[in-house]
């Protein structure tokens, strides 16, 4: 089944377009997570999304622009759908009290968080000009199956490809304990989705100054 085609041109009209690769950094918190559950349902379509974080840089890992969290709201059904460990844990952090009182629902996120990339100059992946929205983040197969099950829009917006630190991470486990112990003693683990977009993109950092070819 081919993958639907939007015209991202007349629904996110891109301001001052950038000619290079932006790496889009997200991360979700959510419901649950992906596998399928004993009633048969898929996790990624299953559980709801609470929270969406964004962040934008170059391939130097510079930021773009402002970053972007968006709460999504859910009524209680939904909510009761999650998992044991992620209605506690999220309650705990508030963002269960936050999910219903937003007034942004799961589409309209979608399309705030597309208008945003849009109006930052970053848009919809171009193969044939290599320019474009790629997504980054950690472990972030996780999140782009939510992505593709729920926000079908922003899928598409983003190269297939993506730039997973996780996948250097075990690189580096492997091949370089040195670095990967300097970048695993680094992360806090909060389970919040801005402050896990800060430490991907910190351990990127590092990965960065390594793979850097001095002249």
């Amino acid at each position: 089944m081919e993958m639907q085609q939007y015209d991202f041109g007349a629904l996110f009209p891109v301001t001052n377009a950038r000619s290079e690769i932006s790496l889009v950094w997200i991360d979700l918190e959510t419901g649950g997570l992906n596998g399928r559950l004993e009633n048969g349902e898929v996790g990624g379509a299953y559980y709801p999304i609470f929270e969406i974080a964004v962040k934008v840089t170059d391939t130097e890992l510079v930021e773009l622009c402002e970053p972007l969290r968006l709460v999504v709201y859910q009524d209680d059904e939904m909510i009761a759908r999650s998992s044991k460990w992620a209605l506690e844990s999220h309650t705990e952090s508030g963002l269960i009290k936050e999910v219903r009182e937003s007034g942004i629902t799961l589409d309209e996120a979608e399309r705030i968080l597309l208008s945003h990339l849009a109006s930052n100059g970053v848009g919809a992946f171009d193969r044939k000009a290599g320019a474009g929205a790629i997504m980054a983040g950690n472990g972030i197969h996780y999140d782009r199956f939510f992505i593709a099950l729920q926000m079908p829009l922003l899928n598409a917006y983003l190269y297939y490809r993506q730039f997973d630190v996780s996948a250097i991470n075990v690189g580096a486990r492997m091949w370089n304990k040195e670095l990967y112990e300097e970048t695993r003693l680094a992360k806090e683990y909060k389970h919040e989705a801005m402050a896990d977009i800060q430490e991907s993109l910190n351990e990127a950092l590092v990965y960065k100054k390594r793979f850097e070819v001095k002249a």
